[in-house]
């Protein structure tokens, strides 16, 4: 029954077959992306386990290399995500034997011929092919499929930000059940078709309610695909007055733009995540800075909240998880403890292999914490500095040309993209400290980072002066 993850696959082959990379894109790719669970696989004979969206994006993958030939256009950011989808394969190869230190063995014949280094250098090639599919083709699906394109007569940018925010908005509605009544609908649905495999997390409770997750695997994980939701589809609402406004039902005051907000707002809430949370409220808050005050100002205004609410949760955060997680009261403190103890005792980890780290899958364990609930240190303890160091440089360079973009003279609906683009890499690398980049989230995270860098908008230019005006001009004359 696992062979129905090939099935987003079958559908985009066939609207790629039919010459539309777009169609494939908004119909397949996305669907599969958002709406199913990433935590089912299915595994191939010789190649890594591929999921739904992984499945969905190897046919869109093949019909972007032939549109690459012609619109793409290379930029640093290329090779920072070409070298973080690498980064994985290195650290995993590299994880056992060679980083030991046997690097004078490297060249002979009992060290090459070892099962223990074939089976880390196979492992590797698995992860870089994993990389392809999860950082690459989503990045070059933002860069090609969106920008400077349309479908129906709608650019490409409103089409992909209303069929996300729809589908989220039934995510919302169908995951109602795991709020009222804690457990996982999801994994319910998909014991049908994969018994044999488990879910990734364990439902979670908090408040009396569940904490929903969707098809995402944990709430956190879909409290960040929600804040992207919240963010998008206000843009939407403001570039476009007239999406969705037509009511549902005649007589009653509910219009499909309402019900959709309505979902999103509510999908964030019932994940009942604070980081995420948080995160989205920075967000918006720049928003809204940069709404009512010059770039430059606000930038100052939003930097010095920034230091002062970063000083103010060090001191909380520092005084809340002071115990240890024995002495912790509540589920809440026991998580904050839980992530202070992470960077103590996986330091000395990194301090031990800087460079590549221990491998994503053959990291140790200290402590019982087999879950690093935090995307930097994660990255340090498996991938090194050195993966460490290039995710930072996708961050930064995404950031960098957003804010150049913000001091261009853009007409409305570019301006305010540019402003949802950077309210959300502040929301999700807000909620990184907290949680691991994984899932759906790492697609969207790079297919997010490849629109932006693919926005080439259109300046306001000022208005045409009258030749003739200009020329000879006016006078007054009074009768």
């Amino acid at each position: 029954m696992a062979a129905i993850i090939l099935l987003p696959a079958v559908f985009c082959w066939w609207m790629v077959a039919r010459g539309s990379a777009k169609k494939a894109l908004l119909n397949a790719y996305l669907p599969a992306l958002l709406l199913l669970p990433q935590y089912y696989e299915i595994r191939v004979k010789h190649l890594p386990p591929l999921t739904f969206a992984e499945a969905a994006v190897i046919p869109l993958g093949i019909a972007m290399l032939a549109i690459a030939r012609d619109r793409w256009r290379w930029t640093w950011m290329d090779l920072w995500v070409f070298l973080f989808a690498l980064c994985a394969g290195i650290s995993e190869g590299l994880s056992t034997q060679l980083a030991n230190g046997d690097w004078l063995r490297f060249f002979s014949w009992d060290f090459a011929a070892s099962q223990q280094f074939s089976l880390n250098l196979g492992d590797g090639v698995y992860m870089f092919v994993d990389g392809i599919l999860t950082v690459i083709l989503p990045y070059m699906a933002g860069k090609l499929l969106v920008e400077g394109q349309s479908e129906g007569g709608v650019s490409m940018r409103k089409k992909i930000v209303e069929r996300m925010v729809v589908m989220l908005a039934i995510v919302a509605a169908i995951s109602v059940h795991d709020f009222l009544m804690p457990g996982s609908l999801w994994e319910k649905m998909g014991r049908h078709f994969f018994a044999a495999q488990i879910e990734v997390w364990k439902p979670q409770s908090r408040w009396g309610f569940g904490r929903i997750a969707g098809p995402y695997s944990h709430a956190i994980l879909a409290g960040m695909i929600f804040l992207m939701g919240v963010v998008y589809c206000l843009w939407l609402f403001r570039t476009d007055r007239g999406w969705g406004a037509r009511r549902v039902v005649a007589g009653l005051p509910l219009t499909l733009r309402g019900l959709v907000l309505a979902g999103v707002v509510a999908g964030s809430l019932m994940t009942q995540s604070r980081g995420p949370w948080i995160g989205a409220g920075l967000a918006l808050a720049f928003v809204y800075l940069t709404q009512r005050l010059s770039v430059g100002k606000a930038t100052v205004v939003f930097l010095t909240v920034m230091s002062v609410f970063g000083l103010m949760a060090y001191l909380i955060v520092s005084r809340y998880t002071g115990s240890t997680l024995r002495e912790a009261k509540s589920e809440q403190q026991q998580s904050a403890v839980y992530r202070r103890e992470l960077l103590t005792n996986y330091a000395p980890m990194v301090e031990r292999r800087p460079a590549f780290g221990w491998g994503v899958t053959t990291y140790p364990r200290v402590d019982d914490q087999n879950s690093i609930d935090n995307e930097f240190l994660l990255l340090a303890v498996t991938e090194g500095l050195v993966g460490m160091g290039v995710f930072l440089a996708v961050i930064a360079g995404s950031a960098l040309r957003l804010v150049r973009l913000i001091g261009a003279p853009l007409g409305d609906e570019d301006r305010l993209l540019v402003y949802a683009h950077l309210a959300v890499l502040i929301g999700l690398v807000t909620t990184l400290s907290s949680v691991y980049l994984g899932e759906a989230v790492v697609m969207l995270f790079f297919f997010f980072t490849g629109w932006v860098q693919a926005m080439c908008p259109v300046e306001r230019r000022a208005p045409a002066l009258n030749p003739l005006a200009a020329a000879v001009g006016f006078r007054r004359v009074l009768a």
